[in-house]
């Protein structure tokens, strides 16, 4: 028996100490988001649970990338959402130029500009401009480690899991109000985003000194036998 064996041997052990746990990728949350849905003329999110573990530290951060409130931007807190369970964002701040969060944000600038696509309401016509969401939370599955797990979706009414666009802000592709996006009669939802987490690994860890000790006594145990047995084999064949 050849020394690279028993080295071979010795890996093979060591590696056999240390776990590792992979997890299945898995879907833990699905959102979507409608305009004159779940509350009268004005946006909303529906972020969903499916998990059997809360999500904590929840914020969405909105960053405008059109019209008058190009480059503003905003993050909201929002409310753990316990396992399994569905939760509703709807936009209730103040109807003020600049409020990504507004109460009807589609109509928070007036009006700033005649146009043949506002078909609603012509004195509230205006280039509002759509804003992209940062969802991030944390998931808290113990065995995916201590401490939760940072889940994070980003998406806009034109990037989105439904792939294309998904008018919820109330505002047409362009970012104009008072066009058929703000009929006052309910967007359908889109799907947003869908998060999921999977394949995490856990190690674990290095094996004790008093593992290594064994090891190592085992090893030399089975060259010292290996040693004999040549020995012998040497001796009768002389």
């Amino acid at each position: 028996m050849r020394i690279s064996y028993f080295v071979s041997l010795l890996a093979t052990l060591s590696a056999a100490l240390i776990t590792t746990n992979a997890h299945a990728l898995t879907l833990v949350s699905t959102i979507d988001g409608g305009y004159n849905i779940d509350a009268y003329d004005t946006p909303s999110l529906r972020i969903s649970n499916t998990t059997a573990y809360s999500f904590t530290g929840v914020s969405i951060l909105l960053q405008a990338y059109q019209g008058l409130n190009n480059g503003d931007s905003q993050t909201v807190t929002l409310s753990d959402i316990a396992p399994n369970s569905l939760s509703t964002v709807i936009w209730n701040g103040s109807t003020v130029p600049h409020n990504l969060f507004a109460y009807d944000y589609d109509d928070e600038w007036g009006q700033t500009t005649s146009n043949s696509g506002c078909v609603v309401t012509s004195s509230l016509c205006s280039f509002v401009g759509n804003f992209k969401v940062t969802f991030t939370a944390t998931w808290n599955n113990p065995a995916y480690g201590p401490g939760g797990t940072p889940i994070t979706a980003i998406f806009s009414p034109s990037s989105n899991a439904t792939g294309g666009f998904v008018g919820w802000e109330g505002l047409d592709p362009f970012g104009l109000s008072e066009t058929t996006y703000d009929d006052h009669v309910g967007t359908p939802n889109g799907v947003l985003a869908n998060i999921y987490v999977g394949t995490p690994t856990t190690v674990g860890g290095v094996p004790e000194p008093s593992t290594w000790a064994m090891m190592l006594l085992g090893f030399c145990s089975i060259s010292f036998m290996a040693y004999r047995r040549r020995s012998n084999f040497t001796v009768r064949a002389l």
